[in-house]
């Protein structure tokens, strides 16, 4: 297929376990949004049209808020069974790196102008709405698309998110539905992660982003999604893996960022959902893959750990 020619071009069929075949499934066209972590961590919109999937790359992932607009680079097609891809590209192969599914489904062409823009529904499991594609050409090259989000569903506006502090008690207690987790010796941090960047901020207000650095970059390459608020604590950890506080503060240790909670996904607040919820929604958005942040570990019996 001529309009498939540029993507197996820069591939090579022995070397790559990417696909290079596929037949739409008929019904409603689909759409998929991958997460790429190649040499730039990145989203990948591919939109199913006239027999491949029309692609974008996404660098701060798709726009979720009303009025928001995100670069988006055209770029070759891909075959349609590219919708269904995960894996691991080879080293030294084009786009090396990890492709996973971030959502997919299906979506409904609204409207398309006669310079290329469109207009369209998503009906995925995690997202649905409406989002234009404009071939703005952005600093005059046309591959250089604006993503925009349209309409979305009124909500309240969040009020401030705020670690969820312990309390002090005499005795421990006892039953089912109790989860209990170690106490970690570092600085308690809301965590925002949202288009590509990460904000750390304490309890109190303060922006620890440029304190902790490497901790906000390590979020980004961990949270499987553009959009996520965590509750965690930026932790020292030493040779034995336990937390120092003082070599926090010292600045030396292997930096890591304990989550306890998660409290926004995708833009969507989830802090009322129950914390077994909550902790299977984190185990499923946090790569395991980078070391510099951990899910907490919780347990059943909190006598087991004193």
């Amino acid at each position: 297929m001529a309009r498939l020619s540029d993507y197996e071009r820069k591939r090579n069929r022995l070397r790559t376990p990417e696909p290079f075949d596929g037949a739409g499934a008929g019904g409603a066209p689909s759409f998929v949004v991958q997460r790429h972590d190649a040499r730039r961590l990145h989203y990948d919109l591919r939109l199913e049209r006239e027999g491949a999937l029309a692609s974008w790359a996404v660098p701060k992932g798709l726009p979720l808020r009303a009025g928001e607009r995100h670069l988006a680079v055209h770029v070759e097609d891909h075959p349609l069974d590219y919708a269904t891809f995960e894996g691991v590209i080879p080293a030294g192969q084009y786009g090396a790196g990890t492709v996973e599914i971030w959502d997919r489904g299906t979506y409904e062409l609204l409207e398309e102008k006669r310079d290329g823009g469109l207009t369209f529904r998503l009906h995925g499991h995690r997202v649905q709405g409406v989002w234009t594609l404009v071939p703005a050409r952005l600093d005059g090259d046309e591959r250089n698309w604006l993503l925009l989000r349209k309409e979305v569903s009124e909500a309240p506006v969040a009020a401030r998110l705020e670690p969820q502090l312990a309390t002090s008690v005499e005795v421990l207690p006892k039953g089912t539905g109790w989860l209990f987790e170690p106490k970690w010796d570092g600085y308690r941090a809301i965590v925002s992660v949202e288009g590509g960047e990460a904000r750390l901020t304490s309890r109190n207000g303060t922006d620890l982003t440029e304190r902790f650095r490497d901790a906000a970059r390590a979020a980004v390459k961990a949270v499987r999604s553009p959009s996520a608020v965590l509750d965690a604590e930026v932790c020292a950890l030493d040779d034995q893996g336990a937390a120092r506080f003082e070599t926090l503060q010292s600045g030396t240790g292997h930096l890591v960022l304990m989550v306890f909670d998660l409290l926004r996904l995708d833009d969507e607040p989830v802090h009322e959902r129950p914390l077994l919820e909550r902790r299977e929604l984190l185990e499923e958005l946090l790569d395991p893959a980078v070391t510099g942040v951990r899910l907490s570990p919780a347990f059943d019996d909190g006598e087991a750990l004193l």
